[in-house]
């Protein structure tokens, strides 16, 4: 609680809120790309061309899949990788490919899951490697084998499957396409927290699920067996795999990306680059336009701070299989209308000023609600510099708590404390006027 507290603080004192102006939007180190824009048929990849030409990125991150590329051993389907290849290149866009980790059937070992599997001879997976960079000779800008193979969730073997055929692929691209740089496949940002949580560089955090891991969790667990065997596989993969560059990943708490990163760079000599970032986490964060907005505006300054030459927001259009990033895409799913998210990117890509104002009704927004131990509230405040009341009432009508105090931004951290479960009425006023008020569930 006291880590989402230090986050929600800073940000209430920041200079960047629904009506202010975030001025310093010139990068000095930082490219930003696209991590899995639409591309898929001519439709998508028209939607895609137009949104990336308006935002000025050049970059972009897209996958390809053994499995749909030779379905039937011997015979292969490159139309649709070609359409995207040639696209991309005739567009001027830099590619930056990840090979997925599984395969056709008839090439997938025993060993496997739904996201991988280890394949049964790994002279069919060269077979299928060299014939797309003879196919696409240095016009592939970046490639990498696999993603977040930090666990055998995400790569089911073991860390030498892995190698041999990470190594596969950078052999592959030393003859058939040497201007291709290798990119170790991208570190999830669970293994970054856990890694420098282990090495003493953090002390809590939070998982895409909102389970806190703190000191005491990881003074506990950070010499089990299973963080160790973590650990090892990582070492072994950093030591014997061959790449030019890392990935890694960084969602949600930017307030912690310094450590995350200078410990995961501490015994490394490789660039990185971020093949993903974006948030928040809807589970343990609010969402709102603005929020996600201010939120995008320390992300890049971050990245742009800690030195950082290539990062891929993630990603244009909402939707993904992990629920926490669901809304995070800069375009909505729905109606596909561009977010405040979206513009703020622009102004930093064209190093331009950035206004922007969100318009809000009477209501008061919690998240979460209903409210586990807190939940923060955002509303309208027009005036951050006056003092505000803060009553809440049961359903009865009582009233059964009452705060006093200035707000200097949209959002106030609500602790639950001695309330009870039920549902209550929130109402904010200043100078005796009613601004804000919202309906609030305790479990």
């Amino acid at each position: 609680m006291r880590y989402l507290q230090v986050i929600y603080l800073l940000f209430l004192v920041l200079n960047i809120n629904q009506t202010g102006n975030a001025q310093d939007t010139c990068l000095t180190n930082l490219s930003i790309g696209i991590s899995f824009p639409p591309v898929s048929d001519d439709t998508q990849r028209n939607f895609t061309k137009a949104h990336l030409d308006f935002l000025n990125i050049t970059k972009i991150r897209f996958d390809e899949s053994w499995e749909l590329r030779e379905p039937t051993q011997g015979i292969f389907n490159w139309q649709p990788l070609d359409d995207r290849i040639n696209w991309a290149n005739e567009n001027g866009y830099e590619i930056l490919l990840t090979i997925q980790s599984n395969g056709p059937a008839w090439a997938c070992s025993a060993v496997q899951n739904g996201q991988s599997c280890v394949f049964n001879d790994n002279s069919f997976f060269q077979i299928y490697v060299d014939s797309l960079l003879k196919r696409y000779p240095n016009q592939i800008d970046k490639i990498q084998f696999g993603n977040e193979w930090q666990s055998d969730y995400w790569y089911a073997g073991n860390a030498n499957d892995f190698i041999e055929a990470n190594n596969i692929v950078y052999n592959s691209v030393q003859i058939y396409s040497p201007q291709t740089e290798v990119v170790l496949g991208g570190f999830s940002t669970i293994a970054l927290r856990f890694l420098a949580g282990c090495n003493g560089y953090v002390s809590s955090f939070y998982d895409d699920d909102g389970n806190l891991y703190d000191d005491v969790y990881l003074t506990a667990n950070c010499s089990s067996p299973e963080i160790v065997a973590a650990k090892n596989r990582i070492d072994s993969i950093l030591t014997y795999a061959y790449y030019d560059m890392l990935d890694i990943h960084l969602y949600d708490d930017v307030e912690q990306w310094d450590e995350y990163y200078l410990n995961f760079t501490d015994t490394i000599t490789k660039p990185v680059i971020v093949s993903e970032f974006g948030g928040p986490n809807v589970n343990i964060e609010p969402y709102s336009e603005a929020y996600q907005t201010d939120r995008l505006y320390l992300y890049i300054h971050k990245l742009d701070s800690l030195n950082i030459s290539e990062a891929y927001y993630f990603k244009l259009v909402e939707g993904t299989a992990n629920a926490a990033h669901v809304v995070s895409g800069l375009i909505d799913d729905t109606t596909l209308t561009e977010k405040m998210a979206y513009y703020l990117l622009k102004s930093f890509l064209s190093c331009t000023a950035f206004t922007y104002t969100f318009q809000y009704d009477n209501n008061i927004r919690f998240y979460p609600n209903p409210m586990g131990e807190y939940s923060v509230m955002e509303f309208n405040n027009d005036s951050p510099s006056e003092m505000k009341t803060i009553t809440i009432h049961g359903a009865d009508g009582k009233l059964v708590k009452k705060i006093e105090c200035i707000i200097p931004g949209q959002y106030y951290i609500l602790n639950r404390e001695d309330m009870n479960a039920g549902v209550y009425y929130v109402v904010i006023s200043e100078t005796n006027q009613i601004i804000a008020e919202g309906k609030l569930v305790i479990k």
